[in-house]
């Protein structure tokens, strides 16, 4: 085996939604180009289990998807690699990678790490390692060459997304995967484009994909539900998207050609407030979509300015009440701690919530303090953390520049409250009170099934 992809154990082992969707695609990029390569999804796997994978398997090029809030896993990974297969190449990507590439020779023995979209990197330097040849001649990679760290040229973005062979499936048992427990049945995720054009404050995103939003054409979106349709029996899917509606006009070409094609599938997908209209959201219902999820984040206009989130609390009652009539199921995502976040902001969300009143909401979301976003930075001036926080610790911290975390976790019950007294019911306070159980014991959130039943 030329190279090896781990998505590794999670810090609780337990199956995942779906397959690690980048990781397929770097893998089909690999075989596209002649190379032998393999996709091992270690998330419910135990050590042991992973080792003895890896011992037979005996990959030279392995690489490691690194995220910031599990890094600690992507470096036990690298560790024990380097343990079983002292010979081996380690090659790291992923947003915390690409956020602080110099971390990974000195934390988990790295020989290369990529920076941002990887397709294309990933075929270069394991020619280098496979064939020979110069590492200074990768575009968009950190590598150590002695005692010393280089960082090469930038890799421009891939212009036609649609040149990415579809995801490799060849190493995923579906059925193994939770999926849309909405809908039951097989399911799986897919990426129609690739960035954002906001600039939320929160979101480290957007200078991952460099602010630019991308997208696949609709025939090879299409070709691509179809593939899995007819070759994986799937029937349910979830786009990836961080933005799936930015173009109305392609979000129509795709519903039509879902049904042009008699493809009878259920799918979900998310969208800015701003971006719906209703001829939109009747294709979107005709082909299938049943819920589309929002970051709403606040009903407070001061705190969504604050955020530079690019809506205001009437986009959101708009955007909702469309979805609502459409028959289409609107999700909403908030979050507590925002730059100027108190009781009173806490209130105007609960106040819109029980207006807008969402399908589903999600209310347990405290601010992270996340690598390259605008948040960090804030919370660097603040003293609240730095760069070497990351060398020497775990987990992430809230953003806690302005309240303690005491008080923030203080609001966030506040809103929890407030949105189970809109719903009016026994249960729904029921519930409230499981939350408050659910996050005062932090073991308990390490669990998908629960997040989800807790939500």
């Amino acid at each position: 085996m030329d190279v090896l992809l781990i998505s590794p154990p999670r810090e609780v082992p337990q199956r995942p939604d779906f397959p690690p969707i980048g990781l397929a695609y770097l893998c089909s990029m690999l075989k596209k180009a002649g190379l032998s390569a393999k996709v091992l999804d270690a998330s419910a796997f135990s050590w042991s289990r992973l080792a003895a994978n890896i011992r037979e398997i005996s990959p030279f090029i392995i690489g490691i998807t690194c995220f910031t809030v599990e890094r600690h896993q992507s470096l036990r990974c690298a560790r024990l690699v380097r343990e079983i297969l002292p010979d081996a190449k380690i090659v790291f990507g992923g947003h915390h990678a690409t956020a602080f590439p110099e971390h990974l020779f000195v934390q988990a023995y790295a020989d290369v790490v990529v920076l941002g979209e990887g397709e294309c990197t990933i075929v270069d330097v394991s020619r280098v390692f496979l064939d020979g040849g110069n590492l200074s001649q990768v575009n968009g990679i950190v590598y150590r060459e002695g005692n010393n760290i280089i960082k090469t040229a930038p890799r421009e973005l891939i212009d036609d997304l649609d040149s990415i062979p579809y995801p490799s499936y060849s190493d995923f048992k579906l059925d193994n995967y939770i999926g849309l427990p909405e809908t039951g049945g097989r399911a799986t995720c897919l990426m129609s484009s690739r960035g954002c054009p906001y600039r939320c404050a929160f979101c480290s995103g957007a200078r991952f994909w460099k602010h630019t939003w991308r997208a696949r054409s609709a025939d090879n979106v299409l070709g691509e539900v179809q593939w899995l349709y007819d070759t994986y029996n799937v029937r349910n899917f979830v786009f990836y998207d961080d933005n799936f509606t930015v173009r109305n006009d392609r979000v129509i070409e795709i519903c039509k050609g879902i049904l042009d094609r008699g493809l009878e599938i259920k799918w979900t997908a998310s969208s800015h407030v701003t971006h719906i209209r209703e001829e939109m959201l009747f294709w979107m219902k005709k082909a299938g979509c049943f819920r589309i999820d929002f970051g709403v984040e606040s009903g407070s206009a001061r705190i969504l300015k604050s955020v530079k989130k690019g809506q205001t609390p009437e986009h959101i009652r708009n955007a909702f009440r469309l979805v609502h009539n459409s028959g289409i199921k609107p999700k909403a995502y908030l979050m507590v701690g925002n730059p100027g976040e108190d009781e009173q902001t806490i209130d105007e969300t609960i106040r819109l919530m029980y207006e807008i009143k969402p399908y589903f909401c999600d209310t347990g979301g405290i601010l992270w303090v996340l690598p390259d976003t605008e948040i960090y930075e804030i919370a660097k001036q603040q003293g609240v953390i730095n760069d070497e926080f990351w060398l020497h610790n775990e987990g992430v911290i809230y953003y806690n520049g302005e309240r303690t975390v005491k008080k923030l976790k203080v609001l966030r019950n506040r809103l929890m409250k407030g949105m189970a007294r809109n719903r009016g019911t026994v249960k729904a306070m029921a519930e409230y009170y499981a939350r408050i159980a659910f996050y005062r014991y932090s073991f308990l959130q390490k669990f998908r099934k629960l997040k989800v039943f807790f939500k």
